[in-house]
């Protein structure tokens, strides 16, 4: 390796990052440890994948004379492999799917075909990988959604020795099982880990995600593991306009092919890449929400202040034009007095009216008495009580008749005295008695007076005071009050919904924004304390790595560019001058002088490109040392739209040697070319009974 690529270490990484922002490089190693990075730089790799059994069991279904169980059981091992027959509709893409699968966790669409795929129920793919010997069996109890048992040995030999469906022998053990849910995480993880690759993340617009005042969506992670890293080993159709693997999102071409040339510091720049795209859309997706906060807290408040002045300004007016109602309350007050007295005094003549009406009224039953009974003309002269003037019981009308016609005294029950009467003390009684009764009445007819003049001045007191209230009630009853009122309320309920948009307070800066300026003022002045950001620190680290990634990958492209030209015109693709991989993943070919892009190349040369870009990174790897592809190959029909002969003999040809002479290579294809058994050894050919249908 020259000294222009000598990859730095770890340290020299964290110093250069360190000189860029002026910091001490401990502070960039923990920077980047808070964020989940450690810049330790890649191991050389040493992948490999050989698969050396395969066991296809399942059921025929909806064919022409041929359903049935079929068993398929193939060995294989390092080297070209071809599966062909010379039908076609044979199972020779059917096996290459089923393969996937196990490879995979899921089936490769490229090799699928639909009617076959409820066929299978079983299948098993013996494995080395990464040095370690397994055996994946798939088992399907619904078409396409297995489940899958992962077992181990301490060497291949002991898996190869099992029988179809069996897991019993000494030194062989179950390392993990997964329902169908579970089957693509299990067997990604497994083959993760024993290659010792890492996931490669990218970044790619939310379809529906809306789009900013800039035009740009939001934003989202995507991670790519090793069911798109199958893509360099089950290339694409011929059909499929992508040079390598499921997408163009985020450059993925590029980055599969520096994983597959082993790239230092690729998957590091990869997820730096990822993290200060998270950071960055979460830093704007902060800004964006303020803002929109904002512009909703503007749209919902400045109505709400305009109306509130509005509603204040109406106020104001009607309160300097409120009515004078003093006078109405100073005559409802003197008019209120004034019923006051008259009601006292007309109480206290009523309480003297009744009085005198009850004094004559005793007289006139004394004078009526006095007249017709001889027994209370003899008591004339004493007393003619109401009542017992010991116990209060009054003498009623049994009590003065026994005095009458009984002479018995109606106060204490006893016998009156006989005493004759007198005519001169019977007139002079009854004359004293008159007088009497002409005193109370004249004392009644006068109390009488006093009572009638008291009921008119109250009256006229009464009415008085009703008509001083009704004049104030028709004053308050006025529109101005009414008016008022409203306004009143309507300035205090626009007070309250300001007081909840503004979160708690109707002055100009509400408390909530408040709080926001202070913290963004306090997180400003402690970044400035402390130093650069992580931002900063984040931005320098992915500058440093992507000066290495890109000078590494610049020269390992442009020993790339001479293979794939060399590969592609062995596959038979014509007039091809030259290619230039760009970092941005163009293939930039000159193609019969013109530039070419490969969208442009027909479907058959674009499969041999893809053949040839990966044949290329196989062999620039293993020159320099490192076995950085897993270094198995799956290509389905290299041949199958290809009309010249001599083109298909030289393609198959190229493969043969292809898979012969590169180290640690194992390829296998499919074909249904005759030209196929005088190329590759009939060990090396897997077919069915006399060349026709393998299951």
């Amino acid at each position: 390796m020259t000294a222009d690529l000598a990859v730095p270490s770890e340290g020299q990484l964290y110093e250069r990052i360190a000189q860029r922002v002026g910091v001490e490089a401990d502070q960039i190693s923990r920077a980047l440890a808070s964020h989940g990075l450690e810049l330790t730089g890649s191991l050389p790799a040493k992948r490999e994948l050989v698969v050396h059994r395969l066991i296809c069991q399942g059921r025929k279904t909806g064919t022409t004379g041929s359903d049935g169980p079929f068993t398929v059981d193939m060995h294989l091992g390092r080297g070209p492999w071809a599966i062909s027959s010379s039908i076609n509709s044979a199972g020779k893409s059917s096996l290459l799917w089923a393969l996937s699968f196990a490879l995979r966790g899921e089936g490769f669409d490229a090799f699928c075909r639909p009617e076959t795929v409820s066929w299978f129920r079983f299948v098993r793919a013996d494995i080395q990988v990464g040095g370690a010997a397994a055996s994946i069996r798939l088992y399907f109890d619904k078409p396409g959604r297995p489940s899958v048992r992962l077992l181990t040995a301490d060497s291949i030999d002991d898996l190869l020795a099992l029988e179809g469906q069996s897991e019993e022998r000494i030194g062989v053990r179950l390392a993990a099982t997964a329902e169908p849910s579970g089957v693509k995480a299990l067997i990604g993880r497994f083959m993760m880990e024993r290659l010792g690759l890492q996931s490669v993340s990218v970044w790619a617009a939310e379809a529906n995600a809306p789009k900013d005042e800039d035009g740009n969506r939001d934003s989202a992670e995507q991670v790519h593991g090793w069911s798109s890293f199958f893509y360099a080993i089950a290339l694409n159709s011929a059909s499929d306009s992508l040079l390598l693997g499921p997408t163009l999102v985020g450059q993925l071409p590029v980055k599969l092919m520096q994983l597959f040339l082993d790239v230092p510091y690729a998957p590091e720049l990869s997820r730096l890449a990822t993290l200060r795209k998270a950071e960055t859309q979460e830093t704007n997706r902060v800004a964006r929400r303020a803002k929109e906060d904002a512009r909703a807290r503007e749209e919902q408040v400045a109505p709400l202040y305009r109306a509130l002045e509005e509603a204040q300004g109406r106020l104001r007016s009607l309160e300097a034009s409120r009515p004078d109602v003093g006078r109405q309350l100073a005559a409802v007050d003197q008019a209120a007095a004034a019923l006051t007295t008259c009601q006292a005094a007309h109480q206290e003549a009523a309480e003297q009216h009744q009085a005198a009406k009850k004094g004559r009224q005793s007289d006139q039953r004394a004078e009526r008495r006095a007249k017709q009974s001889s027994a209370a003309r003899l008591l004339l002269g004493a007393l003619d009580p109401e009542v017992c003037p010991r116990c209060d019981h009054e003498i009623d009308d049994e009590r003065r008749a026994a005095e009458e016609n009984e002479h018995q005294c109606s106060v204490c029950t006893r016998p009156l005295p006989l005493v004759p009467e007198d005519p001169q003390a019977q007139a002079d009684a009854l004359a004293r008695i008159a007088a009497r009764l002409a005193a109370s009445k004249a004392a009644e007819d006068s109390c009488a007076a006093t009572l009638a003049a008291a009921g008119q001045r109250l009256g006229a007191a009464r009415v008085a005071y009703d008509q001083s209230v009704a004049q104030l009630a028709q004053a308050r009853a006025s529109d101005w009050f009414t008016l008022f009122d409203k306004a009143q309320r309507e300035v205090h309920q626009l007070q309250g919904a300001l007081t909840l948009a503004t979160g708690g307070s109707s002055g100009d800066t509400p408390p909530a924004l408040a709080a926001a300026l202070a913290a963004v003022k306090s997180a400003t002045s402690t970044s400035d304390e402390q130093g650069p950001d992580d931002e900063t620190l984040l931005t320098a680290a992915a500058e440093v790595l992507k000066e290495v990634v890109d000078r590494h990958s610049r020269a390992l492209f442009s020993e790339l560019n001479d293979e794939i030209v060399q590969v592609a015109h062995d596959l038979g693709v014509t007039n091809l001058t030259s290619v230039n991989l760009s970092l941005g993943g163009q293939l930039n070919a000159v193609k019969s002088g013109s530039k070419h892009r490969f969208s442009a190349f027909s479907p058959v040369d674009r499969l041999r490109m893809r053949i040839a870009v990966v044949v290329g990174m196989i062999k620039v790897s293993r020159r320099r040392g490192i076995m950085s592809h897993p270094g198995l190959l799956l290509i389905d029909a290299p041949t199958a739209d290809e009309l010249t002969p001599e083109v298909t003999r030289q393609v198959l040809d190229t493969l043969y040697r292809t898979g012969e002479d590169v180290p640690g290579l194992q390829m296998i294809i499919t074909s249904i070319e005759e030209v196929i058994w005088d190329i590759f050894p009939k060990e090396r050919i897997l077919t069915g009974a006399e060349g026709r249908e393998l299951f």
